[in-house]
C-alpha cells in the first residue's frame, strides 16, 4: 500500500529532527511527504529545507503566517489542506496527518499497512501516545476508539466518504464519528509514539477549554453530555478547566453561534458518547 504524509508544523525546531529521522528510518517509506511550515519564527524552516535537499520525496511548502499565534483546530486543518491541495497525483491508498513533535517506531507505517490489509472496514488507525514529561514517558489516555490527530492515518476511500477533515476546533473527533456513522471502524493499535510536546501543552488552558466548550455547542453536544464533561474537567487539575469549558458552551448558546455538523451526525455522536459513559460507570 502507498501512502502520503502531510505535516502542518510551526516552531518545531526543538523536535522536528526526531520526526524527520523517524520517518526516514521507516521500513516502508511514504510515496511523498509534504511538510507545511505554517509561519515558523524559529529554525524549523531551515531544518526542513536541509532534509528536503537530501530526500526527493520530502517537499516543503512555506505558509507565511508569522503574525498568527500557535493554535490548534481549524488553523491546523487549513495548513493541512495547503499541503493536500498541492498533491498532483492522488495515487495513494491512505493519507497521514502527522505532527512535527513526534518520534515513530521504525515499523510504524508497516503496522498501519498490516492493519488496513487485515480488515478493509478499518477507515482510520494509529498507535498510542507516550508523552515525554521531563525524563519520563507517560501514556496518554486509554487505548480505545480514538485515533489521535497527531498521527492519524486514513484510508483514501474513508477520507473521501467523510468529506475529509472539517475546519473546526475538534476536527479529529468529528472525522472518526462520521466514519463510524457511515460504517467504518477505527483502530488504535499497541505501538507507542513518543510525543515531545504533550497534547495542548503549547496552548493556554483557559483559551483551550473555552474553545472546546464553544465547539461543543457548535457541534450540537447535548446539555447532559456537556454537563458531564464539565464535571469531569472540574475534577482534575487545572480545576478551572471545567469553568472555562462551560463558559465557552454558554457563550455559543447565548450568541446563537452557527452549528457546524448535521443533526444526523449529532444524534450519532451524542448517543455514542453517552453509551460509553454509561458502560464505564456500570462496569466499575
Amino acid at each position: 500500500m502507498k501512502y502520503t504524509i502531510i505535516s502542518p508544523v510551526k516552531n518545531e525546531g526543538k523536535f522536528i529532527k526526531n520526526t524527520l529521522d523517524s520517518v526516514i528510518e521507516q521500513t516502508v517509506l511514504p510515496k511523498e511527504w509534504i511538510i507545511v511550515d505554517d509561519g515558523s519564527t524559529d529554525d524549523t524552516l531551515e531544518i526542513l529545507q536541509d532534509y528536503s535537499s537530501k530526500y526527493s520525496w520530502i517537499n516543503i511548502i512555506e505558509n507565511k503566517t508569522h503574525s498568527e499565534e500557535r493554535a490548534g483546530g481549524s488553523k491546523v486543518v487549513r495548513a493541512f489542506y495547503k499541503g493536500y491541495n498541492s498533491i498532483e497525483n492522488h495515487d495513494y491508498d491512505f493519507i497521514v496527518k502527522l505532527d512535527g513533535d513526534l518520534k515513530l517506531p521504525n515499523n510504524y507505517f508497516e503496522t498501519v499497512i498490516l492493519n488496513f490489509k487485515k480488515d478493509y472496514k478499518i477507515g482510520l488507525c494509529g498507535g498510542y501516545i507516550l508523552n515525554k514529561i521531563g525524563d519520563n514517558l507517560v501514556q496518554e489516555g486509554p487505548i480505545d476508539y480514538h485515533v489521535r490527530g497527531a498521527f492519524k492515518s486514513v484510508r483514501k476511500q474513508c477520507f473521501e466518504e467523510i468529506g475529509g477533515f472539517s475546519h473546526v476546533w475538534n476536527w479529529d473527533g468529528l472525522d472518526e464519528m462520521e466514519a463510524m456513522r457511515l460504517g467504518w471502524k477505527t483502530l488504535v493499535f499497541e505501538l507507542p509514539v513518543v510525543h515531545y510536546r504533550p497534547t495542548s501543552g503549547a496552548y493556554d488552558y483557559r483559551k483551550q477549554n473555552f474553545k472546546h466548550g464553544l465547539e461543543a455547542y457548535k457541534t450540537r453536544d447535548s446539555l447532559i453530555l456537556t454537563f458531564i464533561r464539565f464535571l469531569a474537567k472540574s475534577a482534575k487539575k487545572p480545576f478551572f478547566s471545567g469553568f472555562y469549558f462551560f463558559k465557552g458552551y454558554l457563550f455559543g448558546f447565548f450568541r446563537r453561534e452557527p452549528r457546524v455538523i448535521s443533526k444526523e451526525l449529532s444524534k450519532f455522536t451524542n448517543k455514542f458518547h453517552l453509551n460509553r459513559i454509561i458502560k464505564t460507570v456500570f462496569s466499575r
